[in-house]
């Protein structure tokens, strides 16, 4: 019954009892198989990301490997807009590396430097926080927000 409201009755075949219904649905209805993130249930959250906030103290969050760092970001409410999603299609994810992590990553795409050329207060270490694949060699990452990612209305409150 399930899988018929949900369109996959497709996929299994004709002579499938009910009771297969119960060994099935555990293991595929998950909400990051329906939500289209990816799927660390099984993988430790072993690696240290530090995002430092302008007028804000430093915070540390456990990631797993395999995570960009756009998405350690969203998943734990830091004020990053990243538009895009994560398709290096926009500039709304710009972070700066700290310098002796920024020797540590990868070579900058030429589609990521074409997209830091939209961005404003751009660095030496400035790079897309979507393009940065965490792994164990990036474990205690730093990373900081510029100053134009922050709502200013709301600091002008202050």
């Amino acid at each position: 019954y399930f899988f018929s409201l949900c369109g996959f009755n497709s996929f299994l075949p004709a002579s499938a009892s009910p009771t297969m219904f119960t060994r099935i649905v555990p293991t595929v209805a998950r909400p990051s198989f329906f939500h289209g993130a990816r799927a660390f249930a099984t993988k430790p959250r072993d690696i240290r990301v530090t995002f430092n906030l302008p007028k804000s103290k430093p915070i540390t969050f456990m990631a797993y490997e395999g995570q960009t760092l756009m998405e350690v970001a969203k998943e734990n409410d830091v004020d990053i807009e990243a538009a895009c999603d994560g398709t290096c299609a926009c500039s709304t994810c710009h972070v700066y590396v700290k310098k002796e992590w920024f020797d540590k990553l990868p070579e900058v795409s030429e589609d990521e430097l074409d997209m830091l050329d939209l961005a404003l207060e751009v660095s030496d270490t400035s790079r897309l926080s979507c393009q940065i694949t965490l792994t164990k060699e990036l474990d205690g990452i730093e990373a900081a927000l510029p100053n134009e990612t922050l709502n200013q209305y709301e600091w002008d409150k202050n």
